[in-house]
């Protein structure tokens, strides 16, 4: 129980808040509040206590603070440099860390790292340090002083801590890829990264970066990355890397044989159609379990014959139609299934009726047009106009689809009528449309489970759609011009994937959230620290005292906080951010 005492001290009385304890089984008063003298007290509690208050974004940056510290991410990187250089009292790998939580926090350029983001977050406080300094130059000295050569290395590193660490599961594993855009001059000759390609965003104007993904299926925990040149194929960048990917998860198994897991006997690795390519497969099939896709269109006997002999499927608590069979393709022994898909085939449909009302906008147009004979130029020819409606009508649907004829009427004036073949639209709307052809070399598995197995490929797909959010993690805006420095952006970026997902992975194991990543770092930028900063009173000569405190917050985000351990307002970091160790 606290009471007031009163203590003399040069003929002055000063009063305190105390309360007594035992300390070594002894009774002690522990002096919890210093009032002054009773005029200095009376005149609180007449004025109230002057105080400043400020508040900062919280949780996410100590979240990502914690992840980093557990998996040693600065040490790692630290490790692989070539010159050990300071730059504002911040090692290489403590800079790249804070680039990458800014990524995660707020996707902006690195000279608007501090003024746009930081300075509004308790990364100070946790750090002990003041940041103002790190400005653009700051972060390019430091991700200059990182070789490329390194980058692999230190995600092995990291990658082998967070298995033995989290138990992450390598049994089915998703690879993609996919490009963005850039606003690199055409003229720059100091990139070779960036080229101009079929841009999925449909920016074919500009140059493009392309980024190879792969993540496991169950948390989809980034294991693999690369940056490529933006105008190279699927085929071939998978070609490339093939080999690095199956050097990655040997290094591992070798690394953690007490984790079985991890080897290569016990992985499937999930691509799309395409990837393929005859040469491909076969390396892929002696090296790993797989399961790929093909293209329907290729192989339409395959599709006949499945189509003659559907059965029923059931997969997740629904039910489609599908076809296994173990057969020879480009000389291998794979286990085929043909399923249909009804999403797939209502897309199909709506695609071919929007297809089709485009050819009919076109062709009404050209019949008003020959209606009347032309009165200047070059007289229509009947074999012309032919030629023309085919090349309109075959890029966008099957010739047959679509059916057509032409009538003289006078001079080179002619009638155009045209018109649905129901029974072509019928024939492809029940025996082609929706079919996907599923290809593996695991032929222990059901076909439920190379099904489930392949539609795991929606998660990457996600994964994407994550690392292109404008909000947090953006791979763009991205500043840099020269290979060097658009690889270590990207592995900055992979590297704020990698903390997201592990975070978005233990929330949902300590407190059953159920959101998206981009839900998660809503609620944990909601999180925020106050800080209470008394000033002492205008004839004192005391301190300026400060106290923290955690904002009030809604019962679903104090949960959230609890669950994850940020109730505890853990203020300091030991992440060795100016130290080479």
């Amino acid at each position: 129980m606290a009471t007031l005492q009163k203590r003399k001290s040069r003929g002055h009385n000063y009063w305190s808040i105390v309360e007594s304890r035992r300390v070594n089984g002894k009774p002690r008063p522990i002096i919890l509040e210093y009032l002054g003298t009773a005029a200095n007290l009376l005149e609180r509690l007449k004025e109230g206590i002057p105080k400043e208050v400020r508040s900062y974004s919280h949780g996410l940056v100590a979240i990502m603070l914690d992840i980093a510290e557990e998996l040693q991410v600065v040490p790692s990187i630290n490790r692989h440099l070539k010159c050990k250089q300071l730059r504002d009292g911040f090692t290489v790998g403590g800079s790249l860390l804070l680039a990458a939580i800014g990524r995660v926090g707020k996707p902006i350029s690195k000279r608007g790292w501090y003024e746009g983001w930081a300075r509004y977050t308790s990364l100070s406080y946790l750090l002990r340090r003041s940041l103002n300094k790190l400005d653009s130059q700051h972060f390019w000295d430091q991700m200059e002083a990182f070789p490329i050569s390194a980058i692999h290395q230190v995600e092995e590193e990291i990658l082998k801590l967070l298995i033995k660490k989290e138990g992450i599961t390598l049994d089915t594993l998703l690879y993609d890829t996919s490009n963005f855009f850039t606003y690199i001059d055409s003229n720059n000759q100091n990139c070779s990264l960036a080229q101009r390609g079929r841009n999925k965003q449909k920016r074919m104007d500009l140059r493009q970066l392309g980024w190879l993904l792969l993540v496991s299926r169950q948390d989809q925990i980034p294991l693999f990355h690369q940056v490529y040149q933006g105008n190279l194929s699927d085929k071939v960048v998978f070609k490339d890397n093939f080999k690095e990917i199956l050097a990655r998860f040997k290094a591992i198994a070798s690394s953690l044989e007490n984790i079985t897991l991890v080897s290569l006997e016990n992985i499937t690795l999930v691509f799309d159609q395409g990837n393929n390519s005859q040469e491909i497969l076969k390396n892929v099939d002696k090296s790993i379990y797989f399961i790929g896709a093909l293209s329907p269109y290729q192989h339409k006997n395959l599709i006949k014959e499945a189509n003659n002999n559907l059965t029923a499927i059931s997969i997740d608590a629904g039910k489609l139609e599908g076809y296994r069979v173990r057969t020879k393709i480009w000389e291998l022994d794979l286990t085929c299934v043909v399923y249909i898909s009804e999403q797939l085939r209502e897309g199909q449909i709506r695609g071919l009726q929007q297809d089709i009302k485009k050819i009919f906008t076109k062709l009404h147009k050209l019949r008003e047009k020959i209606k009347q004979p032309t009165q200047k130029g070059k007289k229509r020819r009947e074999d012309d106009l032919e030629k023309k409606i085919k090349s309109l009508i075959t890029s966008y649907v099957s010739p047959n689809l679509v059916c057509w004829k032409l009538e003289h009427l006078k001079e080179d004036a002619f009638d155009l009528d045209f018109w649905i073949e129901e029974k072509e639209f019928d024939l492809l709307k029940d025996h082609k449309l929706g079919r996907r052809i599923l290809i593996t070399n695991q032929h222990d598995w059901s076909t439920e489970e190379i099904i489930s197995a392949y539609w795991g490929q929606s998660k990457i797909e996600s994964a994407f759609k994550t690392i292109k959010n404008p909000f947090h993690l953006a791979l763009r805006p991205q500043y840099h011009w020269t290979d060097q420095k658009i690889e270590v952006h990207g592995f900055i970026c992979l590297l704020a994937f990698l903390l997201v997902m592990v975070a978005h992975k233990k929330v949902r194991e300590k407190v059953g959230f159920t959101g998206t990543p981009e839900a998660l770092l809503e609620k944990l930028s909601a999180i925020r620290l106050t800080t209470f900063i008394e000033t002492p009173l205008q004839k004192s000569k005391g301190r300026y005292k400060v106290v923290y405190r955690l904002e009030k917050m809604d019962p679903d985000i104090q949960a959230l906080a609890e669950g994850i351990g940020l109730s505890e307002l853990k203020l300091k970091t030991k992440i060795p951010f100016s130290v080479y160790n």
